[in-house]
């Protein structure tokens, strides 16, 4: 209940000093369990608008619309004066044609005052004797009346309301809410994730001209870091020399963000594997069997003999090869990309900062060319904030800071690791109340799902079921992967968990992966221990 006066600390900018006097003196003596507000406006439905110098709320008797008119004021002949100044309404029949409409008004939203009223103020005149016309018998003060409201506000109230009848719903918030006391711009998070969906996955037209000035060369490296447009540059980049009617192959490392491309240059002719899948392919079309059970060893040598067939003899089907997550790709992964796009048209895209085996580096010689995206695209400042500064000193604090008070970057701490999961699952039941839909949500792992207590290995998260990123409708539900099963991928709402309390090998990319998922938020949950391991988030504690 907004009891008081409001605003409560000044009132609301007005030229009238008698307003302001009125205000003053409201500040001492609004009785108790009272409700005021200055200049309370409001339009009807029909588009009237109107103003009540001061709207009175009393919880069992209802609302008093008091007009204040200051200076000299006089009754001469039946007609009405301010500082020798003919009114064109009397101040009673202004306040209480405001009276009507403002009742009128919360009727509209269904709610009803158990009254309403209206009785006149004058500041600056002091009287002992009220005005004798019969409409204001009881209504109105002057200047003696101002330091003692809390006595005479009641009799005013009871002078100018009829009978209390049953009052209709929260009618004292809904005249806070018309009063119209804080706006704040803001969009809830999850109309973001909203807002987002249309664009996540079309180019801007600065993306557009990067690529239209990329186009003429042979052979391009491109780099940039997470969120900074390389997949959807690396599927255009395909989907366009489709069009001007190239075979296309487009290479990914990882096998989820393998079939989402599938999904959406299939139409366009491209053919999307991952490296090891392209391996298969070829050398399966060569004749080579492949196991039931096939370990590292044999993948290794897959690409290598893969190679061999793809050598000058080999398949020569594709005039236009796209490589994505280039940076990911081993020797051997390298032999048989560098084979097959022989003579060919030959595009690659990669971000250092993802790099998880340091030893695995893009041939010499392989490019001509090498162009790097400006920036970051996919992340808030505040996320990307946060991710940069695990390669970066010093962080942008003021920007994470930023994240952590518009609840964009929020921390999940959890007494204990048993505990975790039912945080989680509560944080996703906040997430669903800010507007995301499950779909929305990606729960990322940082130790990986090798580690026996990960997320990952749950089929449920509080109320919510789990699927991972090999699932087949995963684009409609909530998923838990590991970091590297979500490279390439992104959603509007990333929780990222199953931190380590102890050294991590890769933890920095590790942590960067995780976070340069999202589009709108990112919640980070772990225990005490786990989050003040990490020199990032420990002062990430001390900020909440």
């Amino acid at each position: 209940m907004p009891n008081g006066l409001h605003p409560k600390d000044q009132h609301r900018p007005c030229e009238s000093v008698a307003e302001q006097r009125v205000y003053t003196a409201l500040t001492k003596g609004l009785p108790e369990g009272w409700s005021a507000w200055h200049s309370l406006r409001i339009r009807s439905s029909e588009g009237l608008l109107g103003e009540g110098d001061f709207v009175l709320a009393d919880p069992a008797r209802g609302l008093l619309v008091l007009e204040v008119k200051g200076g000299r004021i006089e009754q001469r002949d039946g007609r009405w004066f301010q500082n020798g100044q003919l009114m064109p309404k009397s101040p009673l029949e202004q306040a209480t044609g405001f009276a009507h409409r403002l009742a009128a008004r919360l009727g509209e939203s269904g709610y009803r005052p158990p009254g309403f009223g209206a009785a006149v103020c004058f500041p600056d005149a002091e009287f002992v004797a009220a005005p004798s016309q019969d409409d204001l018998r009881g209504v109105v003060i002057g200047a003696r009346e101002l330091p003692w409201l809390g006595a005479a506000l009641p009799k005013l109230m009871d002078a100018a309301m009829p009978s209390p009848r049953a009052a209709t719903g929260a009618w004292i918030p809904a005249l806070h809410r018309l009063w119209g006391e804080t706006w704040i711009p803001h969009v809830p998070l999850g109309r973001r994730a909203d807002d987002l969906a249309g664009q996540r996955l079309r180019l801007d037209e600065n993306q557009l001209g990067v690529l239209e000035g990329l186009l003429g060369n042979q052979r391009v490296l491109v780099s940039g870091v997470a969120g900074s447009g390389k997949t959807l540059l690396a599927a255009e980049a395909a989907r366009r020399h489709a069009a001007d009617g190239f075979r296309v192959l487009l290479v990914c490392f990882t096998r989820t963000l393998a079939t989402c491309l599938r999904a959406q240059l299939q139409s366009d002719g491209v053919d999307v594997f991952t490296v090891s899948a392209l391996a298969r392919h070829v050398a399966e079309a060569g004749g080579t069997p492949f196991p039931l059970s096939p370990d590292a060893a044999f993948w290794r040598a897959l690409s290598l003999r893969a190679a061999e067939q793809a050598a000058p003899g080999g398949d020569k089907g594709w005039s236009v090869v796209v490589v994505d997550e280039a940076q990911d790709l081993a020797e051997e992964d390298w032999l048989l990309v560098s084979a097959i796009a022989e003579g060919k048209r030959l595009w690659g895209f990669l971000d250092e900062s993802q790099r998880f085996w340091p030893e695995r580096q893009v041939p010499g010689g392989l490019f001509s060319a090498s162009f790097r995206l400006p920036r970051a695209r996919r992340c808030p400042p505040g996320i990307q904030a946060l991710a940069d500064g695990y390669f970066r000193e010093p962080p942008d604090a003021a920007a994470i800071a930023s994240a952590l008070s518009d609840r964009t970057l929020g921390i999940v701490e959890s007494p204990s690791r048993s505990a975790l999961a039912d945080k989680i699952g509560a944080e996703i039941d906040r997430l669903l109340g800010e507007g995301f839909a499950l779909r929305d949500i990606a729960i990322v792992s940082v130790r990986g799902r090798e580690a026996s207590d990960s997320i990952c290995r749950l089929t449920k998260l509080g109320r919510h079921e789990l699927v991972d990123t090999d699932a087949p409708d995963m684009n409609d539900r909530l998923v838990a992967d590991s970091f590297l099963r979500w490279k390439g991928l992104e959603r509007p709402a990333v929780i990222v968990t199953d931190l380590p309390d102890g050294e991590l090998p890769k933890r920095a990319v590790r942590m960067y992966v995780a976070l340069t998922r999202s589009l709108v938020a990112a919640r980070i949950a772990g225990t005490k221990e786990e989050l003040r391991h990490d020199p990032m988030l420990r002062p990430l504690l001390k900020a909440r």
